[in-house]
């Protein structure tokens, strides 16, 4: 080996002293603390996620009374509506608005589950290769 070549290698091994031997094999040029980082960051994403989600949660189970109420108000409302030709009432406009929103909600909710599930496998892969 060169004395060039050596100088090169010792000026890489002191600037990246994080480096594992592992990381070369697996293909990836990530330090140990950045992996570390990467996780405590992963976790703090999911505990947000998981947060929003028990406000949502919350939120969909105190106004689910209200919604299956309105949800069967509007069918009537529409039933009526198209049985005589009438046009859509200010009521039905409201309650179409309402139902809407707690379905949007709803669904945002399943989204938001999915979510949590992805980045919580992700979390598990990070951990794994980490380790």
């Amino acid at each position: 080996m060169t004395r060039g070549r050596l100088n090169s290698l010792q000026r890489i091994s002191s600037i990246s002293p994080h480096l594992q031997k592992s990381d070369f094999g697996k293909g990836s040029w990530q330090t140990t603390s950045m992996t570390e980082q990467n996780i405590k960051a992963k976790q703090a994403l999911i505990q947000q996620l998981r947060t929003v989600a028990e406000k949502e949660t919350t939120w969909l189970e105190k106004n689910r009374l209200l919604y299956t109420e309105k949800r069967s108000r509007l069918d009537s409302l529409i039933e009526l509506r198209s049985a005589s030709g009438g046009e859509v009432t200010p009521e039905e406009q409201k309650l179409s608005k309402h139902v809407v929103v707690y379905e949007s909600r709803r669904s945002a909710m399943w989204d938001l589950a999915k979510e949590i599930n992805q980045e919580e496998q992700s979390l598990a892969e990070l951990k794994s290769d980490a380790g």
